[in-house]
Formats: C-alpha cells, structure tokens, sequence
C-alpha cells in the first residue's frame, strides 16, 4: 500500500488475492502447521489487507475492496477440501459483513466478491504453494470443462469491476447458464489443460 501510494498517491481497486491449496487428504491427515498457514494466507491475509485499504479509501473519499471467493464459498463440501473450503466460506461472510459496515456507515467505497470459477494454474496441481499432487481422473475431467486461463477470465472481471458502482456485488464468470452450456456441448468442444500444463513443466 505505502510503495503504490507513493507512486500513484491514490488506490481505486484493492484485490486480496493471495491463495493456497490445502493437501489432498481428510482433514485429520493435515498437519497443523499446514492448517494455520492455509487460514493465514486465504483468510486472515483478506481482512487484514481490506482493513489496510479501507483505512486509505477512507482518507481519499473513494475506492473498491474485492475478495476471491473458491470453493466452499456457497456451502459447497468436498472431500479433501474440508480446510480450503473452510476459509473460502469465512471469506465470504467477511466479504458481506464489511459491506454491510460499509453501508451503514455511508462510505463511498464498493466491497465486492470475484467468483472465477476454475482458473488453470498450478494452484490446481499443487498444495500451499509447492507441493505437487496427483488430481482424480474424475475431476481432470470437470476442470478440463468447466475450466479456463486467468487470463480469459481477468479480462471479464477487471471490465466488470472498473464500471462497478454497487456495494455488496458478485462478480460472476463461471455462471450456472454458463456451466450448463459447457457441459451440454463438451462432446463437440475438448480441452485437455493438463496436457498443456505437462508440457509447460517438461519444458
């Protein structure tokens, strides 16, 4: 925050950001020191980050706050994903609870939610950052659906999010008319990104 105000004096849009996967085992497998990281990065890093920018919204009279919401988000439960999804869903309810703060409060400052939906990165591969594991021949098939660079979906939520004037928003790409029509033709349309991200690491 200090280094962009110095260069650009003010800041419109602050993204939390930051994420790691959780390892692919039951939740008593996870080892605790694992756990607390997950929860420091995914969950406590956004409400002290949006706490950081409310403060220099706040000075400059305007700007907006937006979080990334994963899986679990919308109650949704997997096995293997009891800790990740745990901090996806405190996310959330942050995310609503500072907008209703804000809102009570009449700040002239947007908070809003960013759903993207599967992003292929290594974030799908790998475990707290670095650690790579093996995905289920089941779910390589709905990611290689349902999935889609950061870059095709970065460019539908910043043209989303810099017209934005509402508090409170979600800002959607993977909807469920969009899902509906991925799976509905995925006979005619394959994609294999694991292929790609084979190759990506080989080379």
């Amino acid at each position: 925050m200090d280094k962009t105000i110095e260069k650009y004096k003010v800041v419109d849009i602050w993204i939390n950001n930051a994420g790691v996967n959780q390892p692919m085992c039951p939740i008593w497998e996870v080892d605790s020191d694992k756990i607390n990281r997950l929860i420091d990065i995914d969950l406590k890093s956004a409400i002290i980050g949006s706490k950081i920018a409310m403060k220099q919204m706040k000075k400059q009279g305007f700007g907006q706050i937006y979080g990334i919401e994963g899986y679990g988000s919308n109650d949704a439960m997997m096995l293997e994903l009891s800790v990740y999804g745990t901090s996806k869903r405190g996310l959330t309810y942050f995310l609503d609870a500072l907008a209703k703060e804000v809102e009570e409060e009449k700040l002239p400052i947007q908070i809003g939610k960013l759903s993207p939906g599967i992003m292929i990165t290594d974030f799908i591969t790998h475990s707290m950052g670095n650690e790579e594991f093996e995905l289920p021949e089941k779910t390589k098939k709905v990611y290689n659906i349902l999935g889609d660079y950061p870059d095709v979906i970065a460019e539908f939520l910043v043209s989303k999010m810099i017209i934005n004037k509402k508090n409170g928003v979600r800002i959607n790409w993977l909807t469920n008319t969009k899902a509906s029509l991925r799976f509905m033709t995925c006979a005619f349309n394959k994609r294999d990104f694991f292929k790609a991200l084979e190759s990506g690491k080989n080379n």
